[in-house]
Formats: C-alpha cells, structure tokens, sequence
C-alpha cells in the first residue's frame, strides 16, 4: 500500500512539475511578434496617477550599481500571477537612440498577447536621450486588462523594430530565447511594482565584427540594462508572492539600468556603421 501511495505520489509531481514547465516557458515557446498590432490607447500619468518619479532615481550614471536601492531581484522569466489583477504597464526612460517597440504576452489562464508601446522615444524634460521621436512622455501608461491568476506574464523588446521591421532582433526575458543566447533584460521588486529594464544591443560586452555562432552582426553592447525602462503594474499581492517565490539569480552583475553618462551614450548610440541584420 506504501509502495502505491508513494508511486502515485510521484506521478502526481511529475504532472505538476510538467505543468508548472508549461505555464513558464510557454511564452518563450509560443510567441511571435504580429507586424499588424496596432498601438494600444497611451494614457498620460495626469490620466493614470501614475507616478513616475520615484522610479527616476534608478536611471543613473553609466554601469553605476545600484547601492541601498531597496530593490528585490526576480528572474524576468517568471512573472506568474497568483492572484489576478488588472495590469498596467508605465514607460520610465529610455537612453537608446533606436526606436524599440515593447510587446506582452500572457500564457496560462490567460492567453493573450499585444503591442504595448510601438515607439519607445521620450519627450520632455528628464528624458535622457534627444533622438527624435517623441512620442512618449514620462509616466505614460497603458492598460492590458484582467490578467488571471495562473497567468505568466512576458513581455518582448523588438530592437529598433520601428526602423527595421521584420529584420529587427526580437528579445525576451528567457535568455534562452535571444539569438546571440544573452540576457536582455532584468526585473526588480520595488514599491510594490515590478521595475522592467532591456539591453537593445546584440551581443556580449564591446563586441564587435561577425557573432561565427549566428552569422548576426555584434553591436559593440555597453550591457547596461537602461534602453527600455518601464514598471509593471501587476497588484501588491502579487508583487510580495513573487518575492516569497524568488530566490535572485547573480547573472547580471552590471548595473540594472544607467543612462547618466550621455556623452557616453552619443557615443556608442551611433550605430549607423553596423550592418543590418
């Protein structure tokens, strides 16, 4: 009788250990972008009342750690919701001079995926880079709806995809999805929220010439974590669970994000010289 009980004991792990596989990586598995996603309604913070600001003080100078931040480190990969809420995505900063677009997906008891932001470039004062675009301010927001418990949510950078379309390199937050096998992005617990930050950049720190284990082309990536810098809302609740859940991983040991140095930036932003992909 033992010997049964322990063998359909097993069983039952196995199948929820199979589950649980599922609902994590299935967004990794599972996701294109759609070329014919159309922006979603953008609400400025006056609208939202979102507030921004104290999010700004984690956008810094360049590859500067992040000392008494009272962040909390997640695995970007595994944002599940234990309880369901109505989230909202606000965008923070930028310090890229490509002109990245920021998808979600949502696999579990919710499916759905769409366009969050078509054109990450920011207007306004505190911005921190001046490239053009304009089309979003600090503290605009949009809203994806009820997302329910069980979900996993994940979100995909298209790198300058405004400007490059299809040929645009797609990044998510499984390392194991991006071509040149790198993350691109990082997660922190903070104020209730969940800080998001993206490298835009291919390859690994200051590399350049041909990837020989892709054929794509090197970026000269400063890995600083700053091109794409936005806070989920995802509910109080579930923001503690995670943190109960979550053990932080050490793979990123450079700054989250670090947009100061802009001199720096006008620097290594001028990425006209790289071949298109």
């Amino acid at each position: 009788m033992k010997t049964i009980f322990i063998t359909a004991l097993i069983a039952a792990t196995a199948t929820l250990t199979g589950l649980i596989s599922k609902v994590e990586t299935a967004s990794a598995a599972d996701f294109s972008w759609d070329s014919s996603w159309t922006q979603s309604t953008v609400y400025s913070k006056s609208q939202t009342g979102f507030n921004d600001a104290p999010f700004q003080q984690f956008v810094q100078a360049e590859s500067a750690a992040l000392p008494n931040s009272g962040q909390f480190k997640l695995d970007p990969s595994k944002l599940n919701l234990k309880y369901d809420h109505d989230v909202s995505v606000y965008f923070i900063n930028e310090g890229a001079s490509f002109r990245n677009q920021l998808a979600f997906d949502a696999a579990g008891t919710t499916n759905k995926s769409g366009l969050l932001f078509n054109d990450i470039s920011c207007e306004g004062a505190g911005c921190v880079g001046d490239w053009g675009g304009n089309a979003l301010k600090l503290g605009d927001g949009v809203n994806i709806g009820n997302i329910t418990a069980g979900t996993q949510l994940d979100f995909w950078l298209r790198a300058d995809g405004l400007s490059r379309g299809t040929y645009a390199n797609i990044y998510g937050t499984n390392t194991a999805s991006n071509a040149d096998g790198l993350q691109h992005a990082v997660a922190y617990a903070y104020n209730n929220y969940i800080l998001l930050a993206f490298e835009d950049l291919y390859g690994d720190l200051h590399a350049s010439g041909v990837d020989s284990k892709t054929g794509k082309w090197n970026e000269g990536s400063d890995r600083d974590f700053n091109d794409v810098v936005v806070v989920l809302d995802i509910g109080e609740a579930n923001v503690k669970a995670l943190i109960g859940a979550s053990v932080p991983e050490p793979s990123v040991t450079l700054s989250m994000f670090a947009v100061g140095a802009v001199g720096m930036f006008g620097l290594r932003r001028r990425r006209q010289t790289c071949t298109s992909n």
